[in-house]
């Protein structure tokens, strides 16, 4: 019997086509899962006439994981430093994959409290430095969902277990 993982994927509206991009390669990915069915909350889902606040509030109540992709206009947003990253970044009780959408300053951007985890980024030998999502192309891309895919399932074997 898979463990359902509800996942509350947060980024800035700036980068909701990078997001998209990413976020339907880490599906590809999860969808076999051996261990773990996955359920996705985006800011799309908010229906019309819904108080979107109020909707988000929820989701973010609801999860089990915040998939947070990391972008200068992630960390940027004023509504996510105060709505969403608090509830990630203050408790303990709330799972946190913090993910490089876009490249960052990591010296001097302030981070949102993010500095304390670790970020994910792209590692491969002949890269000089580790690469955002949006740093990569092709087999690259692939490449970057696999191994997010592979992160996502070690710690959530550890988060799960407690």
């Amino acid at each position: 019997m898979k463990k359902k993982i509800t996942v509350f994927v947060s980024y800035a509206r700036a980068n909701r086509d990078l997001a998209t991009r990413l976020l339907k390669k880490f599906k590809e990915q999860a969808s076999p899962s051996k261990q773990y069915y996955y359920s996705f909350w985006r800011d799309n889902d908010i229906l019309v006439g819904e108080r979107w606040h109020e909707a988000i509030q929820l989701a973010l109540e609801q999860c089990d994981m915040g998939l947070v992709l990391v972008s200068p206009a992630f960390l940027g947003s004023q509504y996510i430093h105060d709505h969403e990253l608090p509830k990630f970044v203050k408790g303990r009780d709330k799972l946190v994959i913090p993910v490089l959408l876009q490249p960052i300053d990591l010296d001097r951007h302030d981070l949102k409290g993010l500095h304390q985890v670790q970020l994910f980024r792209l590692d491969r030998p002949r890269f000089s430095t580790p690469k955002s999502y949006g740093e990569c192309s092709g087999s690259h891309r692939d490449q970057f969902a696999l191994e997010l895919f592979r992160q996502v399932e070690a710690r959530l074997d550890k988060f799960v277990t407690k």
